[in-house]
């Protein structure tokens, strides 16, 4: 393998991340869509997120060791056509349990992606690993961003839910293109019975767990915090386009974040810069909640770029410290991590509920978490 990066297969796996974010993230702007269908309070939309959460992260556990068992690759070429297909069906649903499992499908389709995917671009990227899975993280980040929007988009006056299915040939599309550039003869399926999983983990079990729970709580931030942006700024009166494009706006500067942090990766410091992005983001997270106008918008720029700085560090600090299983461990930070956080975020639908359905109070409290993450990248060990 190439000390060198590997440009063209990285900008291809980026893609990928991209696209499939991109499907992955319709829901946050359509919950207003499906508040008015199915009447749903806070609680039962908290379900729809834990459903679309734990299937889209959770399950990535499973396809990571898998992969790693078996060096396959198909997990990150089917991944992008069942996202596609299955998310842009979600507004056809005839109830609510029928949104729920096309969720799931779809989930697991975002599932089977990512370990692989970021596992395969640490590989590609060589001895620029971070500056690599920068890249990788920021492809994501932008298609993830362009998903409240587009998701938007498609169910207004101009396009209709009932064409909305049709955008799945993008997914599809991609998936093309990562079987031609993803898949090679160094990397078909084979059973590989040595690979013990716990065996690799057991030496690294304390900075991966300090790593674990820091990503827990950035993702339930996250998470709280994209899904709820659209639902605050509808108490405020705003369309649904309007906040489906404040969204994109946060995930954006996330975007820009996530960049700058792989830039800095090798350069200086990656526990102190992780842990002044993480303080110093709190603040702005609150004061976003509470502040309108031009300083809302600041506040939002600002605090999406401290918390996309610390992006890319858990995950390729997590591959450098277990290379055998670098697909099981970009499982746990991408997938376990965010399932996990999907079933805490749960908890700030009801708390939203308990203040009579308003979401101000619930994101108020998530603001401060990072403070509490910061707290676990202190025990972790710079190489």
């Amino acid at each position: 393998m190439s000390n060198k990066l590997n440009k063209a297969t990285v900008t291809v796996l980026s893609l990928g991340h991209g696209v499939t974010d991109l499907y992955a993230n319709f829901l946050p702007a359509l919950l207003p869509f499906f508040q008015d269908k199915f009447s749903l309070s806070k609680t039962l939309i908290g379900g729809l997120l834990f459903a679309v959460s734990t299937s889209g992260s959770l399950f990535q556990v499973l396809f990571g060791y898998l992969g790693d068992k078996w060096n396959s690759r198909f997990f990150l070429v089917l991944g992008p056509a069942v996202a596609a297909i299955f998310m842009c069906f979600i507004v056809m649903s005839p109830s609510f349990s029928a949104l729920i499992l096309l969720l799931i499908l779809g989930g697991i389709g975002v599932s089977s992606f990512h370990p692989h995917a970021a596992s395969y671009t640490g590989r590609m990227a060589g001895e620029n690993r971070g500056f690599g899975l920068s890249i990788f993280m920021t492809g994501g980040t932008i298609g993830y961003a362009a998903g409240p929007l587009v998701a938007a988009a498609l169910v207004s006056s101009y396009f209709g839910p009932k064409k909305m299915p049709l955008a799945a040939i993008f997914g599809v599309l991609t998936s093309f293109l990562l079987y031609k550039y993803a898949i090679s003869p160094d990397n078909q399926p084979r059973h590989d019975k040595s690979f013990k999983i716990l065996k690799i983990m057991l030496p690294h079990l304390k900075p991966l767990a300090c790593l674990t729970i820091l990503v827990i709580l950035k993702a339930v931030v996250n998470i709280v915090f994209v899904n709820f942006i659209s639902l605050l700024m509808n108490q405020r009166g705003w369309s649904i386009i309007a906040g489906g494009s404040l969204i994109s706006l946060f995930t954006i500067c996330s975007a820009v974040g996530t960049m700058i942090g792989g830039y800095f990766y090798d350069r200086y410091s990656k526990k102190k810069l992780l842990i002044y992005s993480l303080i110093f983001s709190a603040p702005f997270l609150f004061g976003m909640v509470h502040l309108s106008g031009f300083m809302f918008f600041l506040f939002l720029v600002i605090s999406g770029i401290l918390m996309g700085y610390s992006n890319t560090m858990p995950l390729a600090l997590s591959q450098e410290l277990i290379p055998e299983g670098s697909g099981f461990a970009s499982s746990i930070m991408m997938g376990f991590s965010w399932g996990l956080a999907g079933v805490l975020a749960w908890g700030f639908g009801i708390l939203a509920d308990l203040f009579g359905g308003d979401v101000a109070p619930a994101m108020s409290i998530a603001a401060f978490l990072p403070i509490l993450a910061a707290i676990f990248a202190f025990p972790i060990s710079e190489k």
